[in-house]
């Protein structure tokens, strides 16, 4: 394999190059023999070419990030040194995004940088606490610990999300099936019945003559619909890529019965647990109550955790903030109390974290108990309301023919 290079020599100057070697260590040990402190070293990926396909590498995913953070804290806690950790990563993920990075990572640090600054000047896309748990394991020495708790919060917001989105892609499936359902009767059924229209000699009820030219509307502009079906989904797609449109749906789910009690749940949950995740690994109040809500989605929970914190960088206790702005219940508020009386907040706030997130699943369930049935009632009462309206126009030719 080729590793492209950049070192510095005894005389301060810089060198950059290709070297020929079976693995980044060895290239590493290489290059120390030639009296070379490497600044970076990462594979080339076969110079032209492989620049290209660097260009079209896929970045690391969140999942991948996770497991790579867990592998780092398990070499750190069997007593590998944090440089052989991050370089036996760097061989273990030769090739790829992560590989890059971590490789990165390893010159960094035998330059003299500390982990936290190295890991964030790196291309890997990891939230802000990981840095800031970084950061204070290697002040109180429990780097592993931290990052194993920057792997389980980001293990924990993955699977909050995860939740979330199985829980919306469900009614949006009954929702688009029923409309399809409905269209179908249109197209296929509705305008076999359209000659009625043209019977001088029958008086169609009103709801007859809208369903019947309604059917003929869409057999005779299907191609509009359906382009102008596919623009929506293109729409949709566009939107769905934006962050603030996806907030601003959060906000308005938030607001619809049962639906927005459970995100609200979910919303606090995940805040509690990154809050007691940062105490926990001795990260200052101010600093992790920052980045605890700098993840909260929902306005009216951000917003009031903003004044909670105000509240708290002015000297009030943190349950009694929490208490006069309503933002958790009365048990969270006691959790929290506890926590301070007995120096176990972190702990506390987890357990809080926990049962608000129990809250939220059993509230998700009860939604889609009720989401189904209703859903199912909805598509019928349109269909039969067709139906209906087809059979009157039937039985008054009838009538009218007697």
């Amino acid at each position: 394999m080729d590793f492209s290079y950049e070192a510095v020599g005894k005389d301060g100057r810089t060198f950059t190059g290709v070297i020929e070697a079976g693995s980044q260590a060895e290239a590493m040990r290489v290059l120390r023999e030639q009296e070379l402190t490497p600044v970076t070293l990462v594979l080339a990926s076969v110079t032209a070419g492989a620049a290209k396909s660097n260009r079209r590498q896929r970045s690391a995913s969140r999942d991948s990030l996770v497991i790579a953070l867990r592998e780092l804290a398990t070499l750190l806690q069997a007593g590998v040194t944090l440089a052989e950790s991050v370089e036996s990563m760097a061989s273990a993920h030769a090739a790829t995004q992560l590989g890059e990075a971590f490789g990165s990572v390893h010159s960094q640090l035998r330059a003299g940088t500390a982990f936290s600054e190295a890991l964030r000047s790196s291309a890997l896309a990891l939230p802000e606490y990981v840095y800031q748990l970084s950061a204070a394991g290697e002040l109180t020495g429990k780097l592993a610990q931290s990052l194993q708790s920057a792997a389980e919060q980001m293990e924990y917001e993955q699977r909050v999300r995860k939740e979330m989105v199985n829980a919306l892609v469900y009614p949006c499936i009954l929702v688009l099936s029923g409309l399809a359902a409905t269209l179908l009767i249109f197209i296929v059924v509705v305008p076999r019945f359209t000659n009625l229209l043209k019977n001088g000699k029958a008086q169609l009820p009103e709801i007859s003559v809208w369903v019947l030219k309604s059917g003929l509307f869409v057999k005779e502009n299907l191609l509009w619909f359906g382009l102008g079906a596919l623009g929506l989904a293109l729409l949709a797609a566009v939107l769905g890529s934006s962050s603030a449109f996806r907030r601003g749906a959060l906000n308005t789910l938030a607001r619809a019965p049962l639906l927005g009690d459970w995100l609200h749940s979910a919303e606090i949950g995940r805040w509690s647990t990154m809050l007691g995740t940062l105490l926990a690994n001795r990260v200052a109040i101010m600093r992790a109550m920052e980045l605890a809500a700098a993840s909260v989605q929902i306005d009216v929970i951000a917003n009031r955790l903003s004044l909670v914190e105000r509240d708290v960088r002015a000297g009030k206790k943190l349950a009694e903030s929490l208490a006069f702005h309503r933002t958790v219940s009365a048990m969270g508020v006691n959790l929290v109390r506890v926590g301070e009386r007995t120096g176990e907040l972190p702990e506390m706030l987890k357990t809080m974290g926990r049962i608000y997130a129990d809250a939220g699943r059993e509230r998700m369930k009860r939604f889609l108990v009720l989401l189904e049935p209703i859903t199912i009632l909805l598509v019928g009462c349109a269909i039969g309301f067709i139906m209906i309206a087809i059979m009157l126009a039937i039985t008054s030719l009838s009538t009218q023919s007697l």
